[in-house]
C-alpha cells in the first residue's frame, strides 16, 4: 500500500491504526488453493482464524471456498457469523471444557481431541465420531514458544509411548469412530524438514490404524508456513505442495484408499498483508540511544516484546537511512521497545511510522494493558478503503466494572 494513502488513512481514523490489504489477501488465498491443483488427493485449506478473526478479513477468506480452524468458542462464534461450511471447521484448542465441546458438537464442526480425557467429553455431548491430533515429535526449528510438536509441548497426543494408541482404544470402546489424524508442529517454519517429517510420521501411524481397519476421513497436516519478516528465505506455497505430493501419492498407495488431506495456513494468508500505523509522539535522543517515542506499544503489538520478532520499519512519506533509533513504545515497561536500532529517515514528531508484516497475531494478541484502549482496523480493497472495526473508547474500559457500594 502507498505511503499517501496510509498517511491519509491515520489522518481520518488516527494512530495507532491496523490496515490490511485485501487485495494481497485474496491474492494468498488463490496462490495456496492453486498449489493443490495437482494434488492425487482432495485438499481442504482450513483459515488458522486465531491469526487475525476480524469478521471482514473472515468473510474475505472464506469467499475463496476456505473452512477454518478455530480454537476457542469464541472464534466459532466468528465463523457462524461468517458463513462458514460447518464440516469445513475444525476445533483444535488443547484445552477443551465440556461446554466448548458440546457447542462444537450442536454446531455439527469437527473436533480434534489432544489428550485422552477429552473423549469422554465427546461421548456425554452426542457426538459419535473424533479426529486425533497426534504429536509425532518433530522440531519445527522455529521459535520455542511456537513449536508445538516437541516432546515437551503441550498439544496433541504421543505416537511414542502409546499414548496415540490409548487414545484410539478408548473412542473404540465408547463407540466412537476415529474419523480423522491431525498434527501441527509450530508456526512461522520456514523449511520443509520438519514438515515432511510429520507428514511421514503421521502417514505410517495412519497405515498401522488401518491394519486395524480404522479408515480415515481426512489427515490433516496442519499450517505453519512461516513468512519473511526481515528477507528470510521462506518456502513458497508452490513448494509448499510440491514438497508433499510425493508422500500423498505414496500414502494413498500404503493405505489401500484415498483420505482428504487438509492445511491450515494462517500467517501466510494474511501476516504480509497488515500494516500497523503509529504516531511520533517525540525524539528522545540520550547519551546512549536515540528513542522515537510512539503512541503505540506491546498493547498493539506483542511480538517483539514476547517473541523478540523483527518487523520491519518506515516513515511514511520520507525516504533513506539518516538516523539509528530504538522504536520506543507508550507503556510503562522497558521491555516496551517495538523495533531496536533501526536506521530510519529522519524522524520527526507528527510522522507516521508503518510497522510492516503486521497482519497476523497483531491485533488478534492486543490487550488493553496500561488502560489503553484497542486501535481500530481498515481494510482496504481495489484502493477503496472501509474501517472495519472502530478504535475502542477510553470510556469502554470500564463498562463492566462495577463499584461496590460503600466504596
Amino acid at each position: 500500500m502507498e505511503d499517501e494513502l496510509l498517511k491519509s488513512l491515520a489522518k481520518e481514523h488516527g494512530t495507532p491504526l491496523y490496515v490490511y490489504d485485501g487485495d494481497m489477501i485474496a491474492q494468498r488465498c488463490e496462490t495456496f488453493k492453486e498449489a493443490f491443483e495437482d494434488f492425487p488427493a482432495k485438499v481442504r485449506c482450513l483459515y488458522a482464524v486465531k491469526a487475525n478473526s476480524n469478521l471482514a478479513v473472515l468473510r474475505l477468506i472464506g469467499g475463496f471456498g476456505f473452512g477454518a480452524d478455530i480454537v476457542s468458542r469464541g472464534e466459532l462464534d466468528a465463523v457462524q457469523k461468517c458463513g462458514f461450511d460447518p464440516d469445513m471447521v475444525m476445533y483444535t484448542s488443547n484445552s477443551k471444557s465440556l461446554e466448548d465441546i458440546e457447542e462444537a458438537v450442536e454446531a455439527k464442526v469437527h473436533v480434534t481431541v489432544g489428550n485422552v480425557a477429552e473423549l469422554e467429553y465427546l461421548k456425554k455431548a452426542g457426538a459419535d465420531r473424533a479426529a486425533l491430533r497426534v504429536n509425532p515429535l518433530v522440531d519445527a526449528k522455529t521459535h520455542p514458544k511456537i513449536s508445538t510438536a516437541l516432546a515437551d509441548s503441550k498439544f496433541g497426543l504421543h505416537i511414542m509411548g502409546g499414548i496415540a494408541d490409548q487414545a484410539v482404544d478408548s473412542a473404540v470402546s465408547l463407540g466412537l469412530s476415529v474419523s480423522g489424524l491431525h498434527c501441527h508442529i509450530g508456526s512461522n517454519v520456514r523449511q520443509m524438514d520438519g514438515f515432511l517429517e510429520a507428514a511421514k510420521k503421521v502417514i505410517d501411524y495412519a497405515v498401522g490404524l488401518k491394519e486395524r481397519g480404522i479408515i480415515l476421513d481426512f489427515i490433516d497436516l496442519g499450517g505453519g508456513l512461516g513468512v519473511s519478516y526481515g528477507g528470510e528465505e521462506v518456502v513458497s506455497a508452490q513448494n509448499f505442495a510440491a514438497s508433499y505430493l510425493p508422500l500423498v501419492t505414496d500414502a494413498i498407495v500404503r493405505l489401500g484408499y484415498e483420505p482428504q488431506f487438509w492445511f491450515e495456513p494462517g500467517r501466510y494468508i494474511v501476516a504480509e498483508a497488515g500494516v500497523l500505523l503509529c504516531g511520533v509522539n517525540s525524539v528522545k535522543k540520550t547519551p546512549h540511544k536515540a528513542f522515537v517515542n510512539v503512541d503505540g506499544g506491546f498493547n498493539d503489538l506483542v511480538r517483539p516484546a514476547m517473541y523478540g520478532a523483527y518487523h520491519h520499519m518506515r516513515v511514511l512519506g520520507k525516504e533513506g537511512e539518516d538516523a539509528k533509533y530504538d522504536i520506543a513504545g507508550n507503556l510503562c515497561e522497558s521491555g516496551d521497545i517495538l523495533g531496536k536500532d533501526r536506521m530510519l529517515a529522519k524522524v520527526s514528531a507528527g510522522d507516521i511510522i508503518a510497522i510492516e508484516n503486521a497482519g497476523a497475531y497483531g491485533y488478534s494478541m492486543a490487550s488493553t494493558y496500561n488502560s489503553m484502549p484497542l486501535p481500530a482496523e481498515v481494510l482496504v480493497r481495489g484502493g477503496e478503503s472501509d474501517i472495519i472495526r472502530s478504535r475502542q473508547g477510553i470510556d469502554e474500559l470500564y463498562l463492566r466494572q462495577r463499584m461496590p457500594p460503600g466504596l
